[in-house]
């Protein structure tokens, strides 16, 4: 399903096919549309009329894709047949794929939200956001494989970007990095 989405108010718009970026839509002038994708089955660059646009796209291209936030309660099935209890939340860590398989692992004496991105996936993510010493410096870590926390040092897991940032942050001076 193709469908656009504005990015400059009646003046460019982002083309996606499923949520995938295809091309943009750049308005030219009162008739004219700069369109330009890159696709497997469409690949153009070419300035169109809008009658155009719409007889190859609809009526609605270049009218907002309405999107619809879903709950999802406790114990039912999710997003994709995946169990879970929010289709980004773990205890309150967000993740960032959507979760399958929870489970709260104990890793170096801190309590870990951990999931799986498929429902038959071995591969386990931690939910949350993390500040991970690699060999230079200590990084921000979101929606990681499990196992770099295994082998590097960490702090963390934290709820909120800017709380990673700051403990980041303050852990690289207090290292001296």
């Amino acid at each position: 399903m193709i469908y656009t989405k504005e990015i400059v108010k009646d003046k460019f718009w982002i083309v996606e096919n499923s949520g995938v970026k295809i091309g943009t839509i750049r308005f030219c002038s009162s008739d004219d549309f700069e369109l330009n994708l890159r696709d497997d089955e469409l690949s153009t660059n070419e300035h169109i009329s809008l009658s155009e646009l719409t007889s190859r796209f609809g009526e609605k291209i270049l009218e907002a894709k309405e999107t619809t936030v879903k709950i999802v309660d406790e114990n039912k099935v999710g997003p994709r047949g995946g169990w879970n209890t929010s289709p980004a939340d773990i205890d309150g860590y967000p993740s960032k794929h959507v979760v399958y398989n929870t489970e709260t692992v104990e890793l170096k004496d801190k309590q870990i939200p951990t999931y799986t991105k498929s429902a038959t996936s071995k591969v386990r993510y931690a939910a949350g956001y993390y500040g991970v010493r690699f060999p230079s410096d200590w990084r921000w870590f979101y929606g990681g494989k499990l196992e770099t926390l295994n082998t590097c040092d960490f702090i963390g897991p934290f709820k909120t970007k800017s709380e990673m940032q700051t403990e980041t942050l303050l852990a690289n001076k207090r290292d001296g990095l």
